[in-house]
């Protein structure tokens, strides 16, 4: 699950993925790390959530 969150979040051109750390314990998915701008925090969280069997979403990603 967490290789398939980071593989989404590198391949989108909005997003610094190495800038955003993930973590995955069962199926909840933490995102920290820091975004350059709110609407990348969304695209973000929608990377995480098309995961296969996510069933919550913790986002303490930042404004950088």
């Amino acid at each position: 699950m967490k290789a398939k969150i980071l593989a989404a979040l590198k391949r989108n051109a909005k997003l610094d993925g190495d800038a955003i750390q993930v973590t995955v314990v069962d199926d909840e998915v933490t995102l920290e790390g820091f975004v350059n701008a709110w609407h990348e925090r969304e695209v973000a969280e929608r990377a995480a959530w098309s995961a296969p069997g996510v069933r919550a979403v913790v986002d303490r990603l930042m404004l950088a």
